[in-house]
């Protein structure tokens, strides 16, 4: 029975994405990353706060960007995983609740660990830990949280980039380890998963854009990966506006070979030399307009953290997309 359900659901993808492909996206953000570090301590309260804020402007899905440091090894809801200590408050808990509340969806992270910038691909055993480590969370956090309706969908943490999958060997170890991690998803869960990889212009001369699709394709294929989740990394000043429709291109037919939906994730932020300043508003709507073509759903990084309207030094921006995402009902 299982089976059947699973070539079902798989043909329903398959429907959906030829549906979106010939349907106009209006570019709005539909999603927002939020990171645990502002957020693990809230209650109730405070949660259905954010949530209607963002409701406000469109948006019904949160995806807390990760939920276990395998670092630290520090989790912020209450793991049984030996020598982790955990938050004080149960926040994917208290963040699900709340959502159940008032009609919100909540796509939950997995586990990241910071040595992921730093290590080589060819490194199998550093991968295999995680993917196991990532298999464990994954079965805690479906236990724990799986009754919740507002629980819409997985997110793994791991952001790929063009210099960590040079080769054909890199490329199927990073294959390998997201097979394992989204299979380990696939056997108790028939939720979507995401994964959000960016492409840095400023490395097109060892990475061109053929070589990034050729990437994509060997990647993700196969992996049971539903959204890939394309960072346009602006506000990074990995890449200008001009170098998006390029790259969205690319990376569109790369995804739509292999099967999966292309997302933007819309960097709502600029890098500065003090810190990251909320982006101006003029050009979130020049990056969303540039990739309205190519996606199927745009994720902002983040109206949680740059444009907050609960947030007094944030409102001005929270009001302009406001009215923005007011013209686009008309």
């Amino acid at each position: 029975m299982k089976k059947i359900w699973r070539v079902l659901y798989n043909w329903w993808k398959g429907f959906r994405r030829l549906f979106r492909r010939f349907r106009k996206i209006q570019p709005i953000f539909s999603s927002s990353f939020i990171q645990y570090w502002y957020c693990q301590n809230w209650d109730c309260d405070r949660w259905i706060e954010e949530y209607r804020m963002l409701q406000k402007i469109g948006i019904h899905e949160i995806i807390l960007q990760s939920t276990v440091d395998t670092k630290s090894y520090y989790a912020v809801y209450p793991t049984k995983m030996e020598g982790y200590s955990s938050n004080s408050t149960d926040m994917i808990e208290t963040a699900l609740s709340a959502a159940d509340s008032i009609g919100m969806n909540v796509r939950i992270g997995l586990g990241f660990n910071n040595d992921w910038w730093s290590i080589d691909t060819h490194e199998q055993e550093w991968l295999d830990h995680e993917a196991e480590v990532n298999t464990v969370i994954v079965r805690e956090i479906a236990t724990m949280y799986g009754g919740h309706r507002a629980f819409a969908g997985w997110y793994i943490p791991y952001e790929i980039h063009p210099l960590m999958a040079l080769n054909n060997v890199q490329q199927a170890n990073l294959n390998l380890l997201l097979k394992k991690i989204a299979g380990s998803i696939h056997s108790i869960s028939m939720k979507t998963i995401m994964i959000a990889p960016f492409y840095n212009g400023r490395l097109s001369g060892p990475v061109t854009l053929t070589l990034w699709s050729n990437s994509v394709r060997h990647i993700f294929n196969d992996t049971g990966i539903d959204i890939l989740a394309l960072q346009d990394s602006i506000g990074a000043g990995f890449n200008t506006l001009g170098d998006l429709d390029e790259i969205y291109s690319y990376t569109q037919k790369a995804a739509n070979e292999i099967g999966l939906n292309l997302y933007a994730v819309t960097e709502t932020f600029e890098e500065t030399s003090g810190g990251n300043i909320p982006a101006p508003h003029r050009r979130i709507l020049k990056q969303l307009s540039k990739t309205s073509d190519y996606v199927s759903g745009f994720v902002a990084f983040s109206i949680n953290h740059y444009q907050n309207g609960n947030e007094p030094t944030q409102v001005n921006g929270y009001e302009h997309y406001y009215r923005y995402f007011l013209n686009h009902l008309k």
